[in-house]
């Protein structure tokens, strides 16, 4: 495939393994909320017709007769394809079948990179993403996760105030795997922290008290990390102080490998944070941007603490 495009054939053949390898893992209405989330709309109508024409792989004949446009089965394979990149999975070209990314490129060295690995630069306009798109998010993560925020205060009662099977077990599923988990949070007997919530104050009264809470959050980290740890698992959770301006929330998975992602949302004055908007990167797909965020986060990484 030297013409850098999906044709008609190629999507029908990326369609089929994609539809074998999903099985039922989701339904039509949650797979078109997939496809919604990479950048891909289609109706429902659509995509039980082209369930309905590619219904062969259930075990029972394709309907042959439903016409299905060629930019919709082209769009739809291009949405598979974000799908499974989001799982480290991209598209053997000479095996017709998705496997993990490495072995894709390996066999697939004439294929353009953007077709094995379509990371798009997303923006979550809403603001934060729920805790299952993060657990979907960090699930792939094969060396190491790294959360930073300035309180970590959800992030702490994704374990605390939630069942084990919400969040803390596909934590402990990664470090079963060998995955580090890093929490960075800001220092709460640093002077600048101080100066930081005094100067949100002015723009929302809650802040002081949000500021108070700091230790009692660092208290219940400690705990989980501790917790965690003793299971004496082969990755470990860590936590880190940092003293430096809080730009922006990090959300970072394998950030230094060739398949790194992250996710990252810079805190707007004046609004909760939870509202400032998100944005997703891949190292693949926007290599400048992420290498720049990437090293922003490191910097901070490497002159923080670890308590």
């Amino acid at each position: 495939m030297n013409d850098q495009k999906i044709d008609r054939q190629n999507a029908e053949l990326i369609i089929i393994a994609g539809l074998k390898e999903l099985g039922e893992t989701y339904t039509q209405v949650e797979l078109q909320q997939k496809l919604l989330q990479t950048g891909f709309k289609f109706s429902a109508a659509n995509i039980n017709k082209i369930h309905s024409k590619y219904r062969k792989l259930l075990g029972t004949p394709a309907a042959k007769d439903i016409n299905i446009g060629r930019a919709s089965v082209i769009d739809f394979a291009k949405g598979l394809l974000s799908i499974f990149a989001q799982q480290q999975l991209g598209y053997n070209f000479e095996k017709k079948t998705f496997e993990p990314l490495a072995d894709a490129q390996n066999h697939s060295l004439d294929a353009p990179i953007s077709l094995l690995r379509p990371y798009k630069l997303r923006l979550y306009e809403e603001g934060r993403r729920s805790i299952a798109d993060k657990i979907a998010f960090i699930q792939p993560a094969k060396e190491e996760v790294i959360e930073m925020g300035i309180r970590l205060n959800s992030f702490s009662k994704y374990f605390i105030g939630r069942r084990d099977s919400e969040f803390k077990d596909h934590i402990i599923q990664l470090l079963e795997k060998g995955v580090k988990l890093k929490c960075l949070m800001m220092d709460p007997n640093a002077e600048l922290t101080k100066i930081y919530f005094a100067d949100r104050a002015k723009a929302d009264p809650r802040e002081p008290k949000a500021y108070n809470e700091m230790p009692q959050i660092l208290d219940d980290l400690k705990m989980v990390r501790d917790e965690l740890n003793a299971k004496n698992l082969p990755g470990k959770m860590q936590i880190f102080l940092y003293e430096n301006f809080p730009y922006q929330h990090y959300l970072a998975v394998d950030g230094g490998q060739e398949w790194g992602k992250m996710m990252y949302s810079s805190y707007i004055y004046g609004e909760k944070r939870a509202n400032c908007p998100v944005t997703e990167i891949y190292k693949l797909g926007s290599p400048e941007l992420y290498q720049r965020q990437w090293k922003s986060l490191q910097t901070i990484l490497e002159h923080s603490k670890e308590v």
